[in-house]
């Protein structure tokens, strides 16, 4: 094992000695530069006074390096999430390992959450992993992906796209609706500006409307399939015909309304919900 291994190693097993329950460490494997590091958990429980036993699901969970600039954190063989480098990629690891290894572990408190431009997947209130906004086209898509990945691989049931979308913004239902006309727009607006200052994304939640204002974020549903998509106002229009709202390329898969071109929509208002729960 070299050095670096062996600091590796020592600094892991020093984070893991901490934790309430028992986690075993596999060696640190370093063969042309490539690290894989292990960590299982696997506990019985004895449950009353009986002797019948409870047994505690197994998280194999993992770190590979999928090229020199991005390493894959797996569990249970699945992959989850991505990170840039090696120690980020080992502290992220031994983190998810405690998590998953502690007695009251709860699946269900997998959460996406955006703070400052970050878009962050979290446990209580222990971040597992971020999300610069400046480094993908559609963070929130991304997020769903990689906290549904993480809830599936443990055992739970995969947030839908606008219920992802409502906790990451920390967004409520409000009683204010839109019944209407939905078009989109695309590939010849990419990266010109919209109205409100911003650069076109085509493959962003956001949509323009005439008069609502920036920032505001509506559920918007297609009347003829049921899907839905939250999307944020950053530009006006349309100025065509009865429409109501232009949406994002993205947007217009989200609700597979890119082919018809125009479909009936409701687009509920939504509102800040609350304080955020990492502050």
């Amino acid at each position: 094992m070299s050095t670096l291994s062996t600091l590796w190693a020592i600094s892991l097993s020093s984070l893991i000695s901490s934790a309430s329950s028992p986690i075993l460490l596999s060696e640190i494997v370093n063969q042309s530069n490539n690290y894989d590091l292990q960590l299982i958990y696997q506990k019985n429980t004895v449950v009353g006074n009986d002797s019948s036993i409870s047994k505690k699901r197994r998280y194999e969970i993992e770190f590979h390096a999928n090229s020199a600039k991005e390493w894959m954190i797996t569990v249970n063989r699945q992959p989850t999430f991505w990170v840039k480098d090696l120690p980020d990629a080992a502290i992220a690891t031994t983190k998810l390992a405690m998590i998953m290894s502690a007695q009251d572990f709860d699946f269900n408190l997998i959460e996406p959450i955006v703070i400052n431009g970050e878009y962050i997947g979290k446990y209580k209130n222990v971040v597992l992993f971020k999300i610069p906004k400046s480094e993908v086209v559609n963070p929130s898509l991304n997020l769903t992906q990689w906290i549904n990945n993480l809830r599936v691989a443990s055992g739970a049931e995969p947030l839908t796209l606008v219920e992802a979308q409502k906790r990451m913004y920390q967004l409520a239902v409000t009683s204010e609706q839109i019944d209407g006309v939905a078009s989109w727009y695309g590939p010849y607006f990419q990266g010109r500006q919209t109205a409100s200052g911003e650069q076109f994304e085509q493959q962003d939640f956001t949509a323009a409307h005439p008069s609502l204002p920036f920032d505001t974020y509506l559920k918007v549903t297609n009347q003829q399939n049921g899907r839905s998509v939250v999307v944020r106002i950053n530009d006006r229009g349309p100025y065509v015909g009865d429409r109501n709202l232009d949406l994002s390329h993205a947007a217009a898969i989200a609700l597979n309304s890119d082919e018809v071109g125009v479909v009936p929509i409701t687009a509920t208002v939504l509102v800040p919900s609350g304080a955020n729960p990492l502050h």
